[in-house]
Formats: C-alpha cells, structure tokens, sequence
C-alpha cells in the first residue's frame, strides 16, 4: 500500500525497508510493473528524516560486524598482528561487504526497471513530471544509498589515516549531495544507473587488499591471489568508472536536453557529476601507478598506503640516527 500522510517519519522508514527487503529476497512485486498505483511522489516531508535513519543504521552496522566479527577474524588471519595492519584489513573486509551488497541491492531493485536501457528512457517523460514517482523499494535504495555514503563520510574521519584521505571525503561528500540533489530534481533514473555502475568495480580491490595484508613474500599464495583480484578490478574499474561513467555524463548534460531545457536543479546535477568524474580520472592514474610498480617490483602494493607507510618507515629511521648519535 502507498505510504499515507498520517504516518510518522518511522513509520515510513518501516514501510518503505518492507518494500525494499521484499523486492531484495522475493523479488520486485508484479504491482509495480503492472500499475501506477504503487508510485509515490518525490521529494516528501518525511524523506530527511528518512536518510538520517538509513545513515544511523548503516553506521551501527558498519562499526558493529567490525568491533564484533572483522576485528577478531583479522586478528586469526593475519601474519602479523597491529593496530595498523587489523585496521586496514577490518576496513578493506567491510567495504568489499558494503560494495558487494548495494551491487547487488541495485541489481535487484534498480536493474529490473523499465527504463533501464536506452538512456533515451532515463529522460522520456521528465518534462511531463513522470520521473517525480517512484516506486517504494527503489525510493528507499536511493535514500539508503544517500545514508550509506554519509555514514562512510564520519567513519573515515575515525579510521588510520591515508594518503588521499581528501580525495575520498570529497568523493562521500559529493555522492551524498548528488544522490539527494538528484533524487530531489527527479534525476533519479541517471542517478541509479551511476549508483548501479560505481559499485561494480570495488569488491575485487578489496578482496585484494585482504590478500595482500595475509602475504608474507611476494611468492606466497596470498600475494598471487591480491594481484590476480587487482587485475580484475582495474579491468572492470576502466572499463566501468572510464567508460561507460563517462557516457552517463554524457547523457545527462547534452542527450537530456533533446528532451527538456535545463533548469538549475539540473544544472548542479550535471556539475555534480562533473566532478566525480574528475575523481575516477584521478584514481585511474593510481591504478596505472600500482599497475607499473607490480610490473617493477613483482607484487602490487596498497597505494594509498604507500605515503603513510613510508612516513612511518621515515620517522624510524630518524629515530635510530637520533639513538645512534646518543650513544
């Protein structure tokens, strides 16, 4: 049933993640093909109060399965046990879980859409207001996935620091305002066509970050395996954020006028996008970088590591001079 205006903010929370889950494990209900009457109106009253819920639960989900399972597995894993060595490897583990679940959340509530492909279809009807209904379980997907990337934003402001720790909190920030500008301006069709694409490609960096952090040499098992797992992530990772990401863009900032003039709300979208493009651009080059250096040294390294690393490493050796000289 559509959500009535004489529910609280709770409530629709409850009954949208209903819809939500069902679509995820049953399947999308046949209503929401065959009839408008499931469609609900974007943006509501209730929907802040909704993405708030969605950034909660997934920040006690994310901090929950790492102090309580990833933590403690890491500890039985991993070679050699540190603060830094199980903190990065809690971290890669749950954001190949995360990666790994709204991929295939998407696949599930997005994919089966109607208008999914040509990319004419995300447009066709956005002047006549069609795209300002939605249904129920795709609604709460992109509000979860809003929630998701700003629950992300806070936890990477509590984990070990990394070298382009700017970059990725430019990268949350700019998808959390993307996701609600866009579904504010009914941009929502493009817009979960991005979220679908931006998830595909990170669970194998992850699974090879695991690998990586369980290796010895760079003969072992577990270093063979982290390089295998990168190259199919830098393949798909191309292909997907320099590719196919960049056709998106596309679509939306000239494809999409054949069908309405821009207004600002649109406008801000398409800069939006603009800039997380810049972003998988710039990642693409520490790809090559890691690409060079496995070619070079024989093992691929966690390049945003690598500065800290080589800080730490740093402040060592100064430290050994300054014993030497003591003594």
């Amino acid at each position: 049933m559509p959500v009535h205006h004489d529910l609280s903010p709770w409530q629709d929370f409850l009954y949208l993640g209903g819809e939500f889950v069902n679509s995820v494990v049953y399947g999308r209900r046949d209503s929401y093909v065959q009839s408008g009457s499931d469609l609900l109106p974007i943006p509501t009253g209730h929907d802040f109060f909704i993405f708030l819920y969605c950034m909660v639960t997934c920040f006690i989900i994310n901090w929950g399965l790492r102090i309580l399972v990833i933590e403690p597995f890491a500890k039985r894993v991993l070679p050699t046990v540190t603060k830094k060595k199980v903190e990065k490897y809690a971290q890669a583990a749950l954001e190949m879980a995360f990666y790994t679940a709204f991929f295939f959340f998407g696949y599930r509530v997005y994919y089966p859409q109607t208008w999914v492909w040509p990319s004419s279809q995300w447009w066709d009807g956005f002047d006549k207001g069609d795209t300002y209904l939605i249904d129920p379980d795709y609604k709460f997907f992109y509000i979860l996935y809003a929630g998701r990337y700003a629950a992300a934003f806070v936890s990477v402001l509590m984990e070990h620091k990394r070298s382009d720790f700017i970059e990725m909190q430019v990268h949350h920030m700019v998808t959390v305002i993307l996701v609600l500008a866009s579904y504010s301006s009914s941009y929502n069709r493009v817009g979960g066509a991005v979220m679908f694409l931006l998830d595909c490609a990170d669970p194998p960096l992850h699974i090879a970050k695991q690998f990586k952090y369980c290796s010895v040499k760079k003969t072992d098992k577990a270093q063979f395996w982290a390089d295998r797992w990168f190259e199919i992530f830098a393949v798909s990772f191309i292909v997907s954020r320099n590719i196919i990401y960049p056709y998106c863009c596309w679509s939306a900032l000239i494809e999409s006028k054949r069908y309405f003039e821009h207004r600002l709300d649109t406008r801000i979208c398409n800069g939006l996008l603009q800039i997380l493009l810049v972003l998988q651009f710039y990642w693409t080059s520490l790809i090559f970088i890691a690409v060079y250096k496995q070619m070079k040294n024989g093992g691929i390294e966690d390049i945003r590591s690598d500065s800290e690393d080589e800080e730490e490493e740093g402040t060592k050796k100064i430290a050994r001079k300054k014993k030497g000289k003591k003594d």
